[in-house]
């Protein structure tokens, strides 16, 4: 029996080869629905335009440069250096799974301004899913999962960790233990529905967050499409996640100390 699915995600190479290993699965992906980036604030956006009609495209790159100090252009310089070969690996890892880029042919996929709104849930909910797949999606509230059961990938061995930038803040605290791939339900709080599935993440130690969260990627491309098909096969039975346990992080969390003590020591 073929289940269909649609896919919650972002617009990115996972994310793509995702929605491959899902029709390559067995299931029937019958729409992906693409979350949009946010757009600039419109005040930055004005005020940007302004200074660049008043003072030229030159000489605003160079005051953005002037005021960044030395320790601040270092880790930049080093954030997109590893960020670059972790892509690499993550796209070395897409090809030896025999995955064609792009989106698979022949399915939908549908770009939104956000997932919440009431003609996403309409969109989501006229492709008749068995289950919702998510990969890469901010918080789903109520009326998305009420559509179907919602299956999410988080990259972290849970309950640790929950939230967002997870190799991140494994990789601050020193914590590979924790390192891998939870399956799981989603309920309306972040990354603490029923579990399906976990597996720890082979890496070498030390790593970064940008490789750390490439070797994930692969992990959940390999993993999650099996995981749904037994799911829906009824082969599953979840389990919960201890209660009380766990740290929950958001994007804000980061700080400049927090980065520079990661990456300040290294090359760029």
């Amino acid at each position: 029996m073929s289940h269909r699915v649609v896919l919650l995600t972002n617009r990115s190479r996972g994310s793509m080869a995702l929605a491959r290993a899902l029709v390559a699965g067995g299931l029937d992906l019958g729409m992906v629905v693409v979350g949009r980036e946010p757009a600039p604030e419109k005040s930055k956006r004005l005020i940007t335009r302004l200074l660049r009609a008043a003072l030229g495209d030159a000489l605003v790159n160079r005051i953005g440069t002037l005021l960044q100090d030395r320790a601040v252009k270092h880790v930049l310089r080093v954030e997109r250096r590893l960020f670059a070969d972790a892509d690499i690996v993550l796209e070395g890892g897409i090809n030896a799974c025999d995955l064609l880029p792009g989106w698979p042919p022949g399915v939908p996929v549908v770009e939104v301004d956000r997932m919440n709104d009431a003609g996403t849930v309409a969109r989501i909910r006229s492709g008749s899913p068995d289950a919702l797949v998510v990969f890469g999606t901010g918080i789903l509230k109520r009326p998305v999962l009420a559509i179907a059961p919602a299956i999410n990938a988080h990259t972290s061995l849970l309950p640790h960790y929950r939230g967002t930038r997870s190799e991140f803040w494994q990789c601050r605290h020193n914590d590979p233990a924790h390192v891998g791939i939870t399956i799981h339900l989603v309920d309306e709080g972040v990354d603490t529905g029923q579990v399906l599935f976990q597996r720890p993440t082979a890496t070498p130690w030390p790593t970064t967050p940008f490789h750390l969260r490439s070797l994930n990627t692969l992990e959940v491309i390999r993993h999650l499409p099996g995981v749904v098909k037994a799911f829906l096969d009824g082969r599953l039975t979840p389990f919960a996640q201890p209660e009380g346990s766990g740290t929950t992080y958001r994007n804000r969390d980061i700080t400049f100390a927090d980065r520079e003590a990661l990456f300040g020591h290294m090359e760029a």
